[in-house]
């Protein structure tokens, strides 16, 4: 006789999770979009429940979950956070002491153009926006002439470069990212300055590596700082991680507090983000490869990217090929597909083999339309993304 325990859950409750989980299968807007599992549930449950502010000693759950992401990423320590933006923004503010300084950035960063204005805001600083000459990523060739040198009074000078990994899907391969680290780092600074810091939006980073095939600690390596999402690509209910030395966790734990990240009982969400952790970081190749296959589909069909498909992402270029973005809309949701009018596909770890099957179908009916001279539809439609 094998003894099993006992489901928490009624079977009401777990029809509910399993109707919850086939409504994420359809739905390509984002890797956010994806519901608890049963195991996150269950460890929300079993979860620590201390005072994050009142209690000296933390809470047990997310000091698991912080050890957890510094076992990971070889990086000194880390703090949980509510959210990217959040921990984002806390990083950026601990590096950035005093104006006039600048930040080095993509020109489509997230911390740039997605976060409601939050750096000039927060750290009084301006932005160097690059475009990188490569059509997808950024490299030193890039950065080098964008680095503004202490002593000019006429333009801030760098304090931060910001790099991403993944950006819309597309990877920031590891050499790249060492190169540019090596150079930053190795920029001479005025006495009394801190060193040019090197900070990583790595929301999706567990993406990227995995994509790449690279070694996490050596690329969590070539940063001062980092900030992981673990509500996007892992699919936690919410909730960052934010990852540096232990000087500087301790400097951001007061930026923490002034953006209203000084929470009650986080335990909780951290308990499920950590079993997110491990039911979702072996199921990311499986899910590149389901989109790469996807892709391959799209554009036997005509269809044209704007990136390449990297990783958990397919970006279409409704341009090229004459679509509206509503006719997309509308053609997906015939099929019960949720999508975005950009028409940015993400795939995550609750993406079903029947949904990608639907979209295919959904586009299938959408091209050939569109090649018969059907008129489609093309009024103005709405919808953002993160």
């Amino acid at each position: 006789m094998v003894e099993t325990t006992p489901s928490p859950f009624t079977p009401e409750v777990r029809a509910r999770f399993q109707a919850n989980a086939e409504k994420a299968s359809r739905d390509f807007r984002s890797d956010v979009v994806t519901v608890p599992t049963e195991d996150m549930m269950k460890a929300v449950l079993e979860a620590s429940v201390n005072d994050d502010i009142y209690d000296e000693e933390g809470d047990p759950s997310v000091k698991a979950l912080e050890q957890r992401l510094v076992e990971l990423t070889g990086m000194e320590a880390a703090l949980w956070a509510v959210s990217g933006t959040q921990g984002n923004q806390i990083c950026l503010r601990t590096h950035l002491t005093q104006p006039p300084h600048g930040v080095v950035l993509d020109h489509r960063a997230h911390v740039h153009c997605w976060e409601s204005g939050a750096l000039p805001v927060i750290s009084q600083a301006s932005t160097t926006t690059v475009k990188p000459k490569n059509g997808v990523h950024l490299t030193l060739e890039d950065i080098k002439p964008h680095i503004i040198p202490y002593g000019n009074i006429h333009f801030p000078p760098t304090r931060v470069v910001s790099l991403e990994n993944t950006l819309y899907g597309t990877v920031l391969p590891l050499a790249d990212a060492q190169a540019i680290s090596s150079y930053v780092r190795g920029l001479p600074v005025a006495e009394g300055q801190q060193p040019v810091r090197m900070h990583l939006d790595g929301a999706r980073v567990f993406d990227g590596v995995a994509a790449e095939g690279s070694d996490l600690r050596a690329y969590a390596a070539c940063f001062d700082s980092i900030s992981v999402c673990l509500a996007k690509g892992i699919g936690a209910p919410m909730g960052s991680v934010v990852l540096g030395s232990g000087a500087f966790v301790a400097r951001a734990r007061w930026f923490r507090k002034m953006l209203g990240g000084g929470t009650r009982q986080p335990g909780m969400m951290a308990a499920a983000a950590l079993a997110a952790l491990e039911h979702s970081l072996p199921r990311l190749p499986a899910v590149h490869g389901m989109t790469r296959a996807a892709a391959v589909e799209l554009e036997a069909l005509g269809y044209r990217f704007s990136l390449p498909p990297q990783t958990n992402m397919i970006l279409l270029d409704l341009d090229a090929v004459g679509i509206p973005p509503a006719a997309f809309v509308e053609y997906c949701a015939r099929e019960k597909i949720a999508v975005f009018p950009m028409a940015r596909l993400v795939f995550h770890h609750q993406t079903s083999e029947a949904a990608v099957r639907a979209l295919v179908s959904a586009l299938t009916k959408l091209m050939q339309d569109k090649k018969k001279g059907v008129a489609l539809e093309d009024k103005k439609i709405g919808g953002g993304y993160s």
